[in-house]
């Protein structure tokens, strides 16, 4: 009994599909029409479409335990960026990257381009890269220029960070018009973090070592001053044995010692808070370096003329059968009105 359900299912769908080719062959002028168009529009989107060249360089964020994670939140909050973040480094190197800082750094530099360009000789700015003519009528247009650009730079792609979480190598991407233009801005982008960091590092661990200074000298006066007090008070009770003498001889000895440790544990910080700003190495390494790219990254032109020829025939069949169905109906309805 089950069968005749699933053998009626075969019969409607054999029946759907040859009134499908029916109708198509029925109108296959219009179907050959639309798959040349469509197919056409895919062929010149492929063909026009501005090529790309990317460059990636894997990188390694060096760590030497919590002063630089600290040293990095220090460096989000003057970037502006939420202290809320994790301790991931990728977190505040995204910004960093993307900062305007960084992006106009990007725009003012020029660029030596060896395709994008019929002067190859001439580095120019990404401004002539992109062919961008400002509107010199509009009020501020230098300002709404900038931001134009600094919004390309942010959204279109041209520069991508992410970082694996298992392994902590990062990778860095650039993608370019100019497969020169790629591979410098890389390394451009790559030696002014480094130095971000590095600086930023430099004068956090600097104000830290000025601070613990601070604190070292203002701990040695008042355990001198506390030492004073009990060498004072010891002298001038030396002959006598009284309960309140005694527990004051204890207070003051307590604060001595306090004092006493809390200098130490001052002294660590202050000479750890000199090593720390006598370093002068990167915190960033290049594991993969970046390679100047030969082949396109897109625009994928098989896979675009593909997909093409896949809507081309999909939307011939479509055209065909739509207005096949159009015409039955037509003629129904003067059928139906004569």
């Amino acid at each position: 009994m089950s069968k005749e359900p699933e053998a009626e299912e075969e019969i409607d769908l054999l029946e759907l599909v040859f009134s499908i080719i029916k109708r198509t062959l029925k109108h296959k002028v219009a179907a050959v029409v639309v798959f040349i168009l469509v197919s056409g529009l895919a062929f010149a989107i492929a063909l026009l479409s501005t090529p790309f060249y990317k460059t990636n360089a894997k990188i390694i964020y060096q760590t030497s335990g919590g002063s630089q994670s600290g040293s990095l939140n220090a460096l989000a909050a003057l970037a502006g960026v939420s202290s809320s973040k994790t301790d991931d480094p990728s977190a505040y190197l995204s910004d960093i990257i993307l900062s305007n800082y960084m992006l106009q750094s990007i725009l003012a530099e020029k660029w030596k381009v060896s395709l994008a360009l019929p002067d190859t000789s001439t580095p120019v700015t990404l401004q002539t890269l992109w062919k961008i003519e400002p509107d010199t009528t509009q009020e501020d247009w230098q300002i709404r220029l900038e931001y134009g650009m600094l919004d390309a730079l942010k959204k279109g792609g041209y520069i991508v960070f992410s970082q694996d979480k298992k392994s902590g190598v990062i990778t860095l991407a650039t993608e370019f018009e100019d497969p020169q233009v790629s591979y410098d801005v890389n390394n451009f982008v790559f030696k002014q973090l480094n130095d971000i960091l590095l600086n930023k590092m430099h004068f956090k661990a600097s104000e830290n070592r000025k601070f613990t200074e601070e604190r070292l000298s203002e701990v040695k006066e008042s355990l001198n001053k506390a030492e004073e007090v009990l060498r004072s008070f010891r002298q001038n009770n030396r002959l006598r044995i009284d309960p309140t003498d005694q527990l004051e001889d204890s207070r003051l000895q307590r604060d001595v010692l306090m004092n006493q440790e809390i200098m130490i544990q001052l002294q660590k910080q202050y000479e750890l808070a000199k090593i720390e700003e006598a370093r002068d190495m990167p915190v960033l390494d290049v594991i993969d370096i970046p390679m100047k790219p030969i082949e396109k990254s897109k625009p994928k032109r098989r896979l675009i003329v593909l997909a093409g020829g896949v809507a081309a025939v999909f939307f011939a069949i479509l055209t065909a059968v739509l207005y096949d169905v159009f015409l039955e109906k037509k003629s129904a309805w003067r059928k139906y009105v004569t």
